[in-house]
């Protein structure tokens, strides 16, 4: 028996409650990763410096922390308090002291992120060229934790969720994965790819945020997948809401303790940006558009699906099927030119092995981006 699926692609104007995008620090020094302190400030990394600054909050105020670093990048606390950072080039793990000082915690390959793993009272590192997660016990030593499978695109940012689940996002490639304890990964999105350049993550309410490092913009997928562009468009220092913020090279991300706010430094001007009203919609202008309705029914399916989506402007519209190790198993549609309204095309599945894929529709070369997982019977 063939079976038929519906994909929603409905991409709505702006509601009425949108975001906003505010400047709280003009040319703070940082440019990488962010961390608040045990006092409610802010932390930040700069890459293109040697320092750890502190931005104290709410007036916005930059100072030197520590400095004296190669490439300071990801930052952690562990569970007594002290600060790790990790010198990506310098190829070193610091722990940095409440005075300022530091020293060498962990030699290790092309440290990345960073992230406290209370299973076993220890840090995590992720090594940005070495494709794997560093397992760092509190006295130093180092083990490899996960390696090369969905790890193979320069992972950096790392996040929890409120269950304590572990997700790992990939710099290179985009992906977002999420890691069992025993090292095991399971994909959770793609994301857009093509030089996009992935920063830091930020877990809070349900969703996983990112910066889009080299398209000015930031991203959001749940738990499930289903990613979306949120805010941004072009380069530049706006601020205002989803219709008007603009960012310049978003790395670093961090979600305010109650979840209700995000902070963002942008590499090229070290502005730090804070980002309220996170449920409400992302712009509804001609650069970013929100996935109003994207579902799959039913699903599991069998042999033949049909795409629904809606477009509120002109477009260019790529369509694919792609299998778990990133594969396209099926190009549906590829840059066609698409008017305003709504669309349907077939996607058969019938030449798919059984397991899962996720559907990505891509608009105007990827400046939109919708995914959803896709299970075959």
């Amino acid at each position: 028996m063939n079976l038929k699926i519906t994909l929603f692609f409905i991409l709505m104007p702006l509601l009425a409650v949108t975001q906003t995008v505010s400047t709280i620090s003009a040319n703070s020094g940082v440019t990488d990763d962010l961390i608040f302190d045990a006092d409610g400030n802010l932390l930040g990394a700069d890459y293109s410096g040697s320092a750890i600054y502190r931005i104290s909050l709410p007036d916005g105020a930059s100072s030197i922390f520590a400095d004296g670093f190669n490439t300071p990048n990801g930052l952690a606390f562990d569970h007594n308090g002290l600060l790790y950072m990790a010198d990506n080039i310098g190829n070193k793990v610091y722990k940095i002291f409440p005075d300022g000082s530091s020293e060498v915690f962990a030699s290790i390959f092309n440290p990345s992120g960073l992230i406290y793993y209370p299973l076993d009272s220890t840090i995590l590192a992720t090594s940005y060229q070495g494709d794997r997660i560093f397992k760092i016990t509190l006295n130093g030593d180092t083990s490899t934790f996960a390696a090369g499978g969905y790890l193979s695109g320069a992972p950096v940012g790392m996040d929890y969720d409120e269950n304590g689940n572990l997700y790992v996002g990939n710099f290179d490639n985009t992906t977002i994965v999420k890691l069992l304890p025993n090292g095991e990964q399971e994909l959770i999105t793609f994301g857009p790819g093509g030089g996009s350049y992935q920063g830091f993550i930020a877990y809070s309410s349900g969703y996983i945020y990112g910066t889009m490092f080299n398209k000015n913009k930031l991203f959001r997928t749940d738990l499930q997948g289903n990613y979306e562009i949120y805010l941004g468009s072009t380069a530049g220092s706006v601020d205002g809401d989803a219709n008007v913020a603009k960012f310049n090279r978003p790395n670093g991300i961090v979600a305010s303790p109650n979840g209700d706010t995000l902070y963002v430094s942008d590499y090229t001007t070290s502005n730090i940006r804070m980002i309220t009203n996170l449920e409400g919609n992302p712009s509804g202008s001609s650069e970013v558009l929100q996935a109003h309705v994207f579902s799959i029914s039913p699903n599991p399916v069998g042999e033949m699906a049909v795409a629904i989506f809606e477009l509120a402007h002109p477009a260019t519209a790529s369509l694919a099927v792609y299998d778990q190790k990133g594969r396209i198993v099926n190009q549906v549609l590829e840059n066609e030119s698409l008017g305003v309204g709504s669309h349907q095309v077939e996607v058969t599945t019938a030449q798919l092995p059984a397991g899962i894929y996720h559907a990505v529709l891509r608009l105007d070369d990827g400046q939109e981006v919708l995914t959803r997982k896709l299970v075959r019977m």
